[in-house]
């Protein structure tokens, strides 16, 4: 399980995401090879029979928290129930 911090990692159209009015080329380029890293780990996992899930960092606000918690519970419920039969 990844928790993406929404600025380090590029969450596309959130509002924590917000490129920098300086150094802008500097940080969308940090941020480009982080997400291309991202990318590439969970291909690897993937590849060695892992399953992998990404949270975001906004979805962890208080706002969010309870919703995304039930989501993950069942989403964990459904991974292991299949990984039983």
């Amino acid at each position: 399980m990844f928790v993406n911090g929404c600025f380090w990692h590029g969450h596309e159209g959130c509002k924590y995401y917000v490129v920098p009015k300086t150094r802008t080329e500097f940080w969308l380029s940090k941020v480009a090879r982080n997400r291309e890293r991202d990318a590439q780990v969970v291909k690897k996992l993937a590849a060695m029979g892992w399953r992998s899930l990404t949270i975001w960092e906004c979805d962890l606000k208080p706002g969010r928290r309870e919703a995304t918690l039930q989501s993950l519970l069942f989403t964990l419920s459904k991974i292991y129930l299949q990984d039983q039969k």
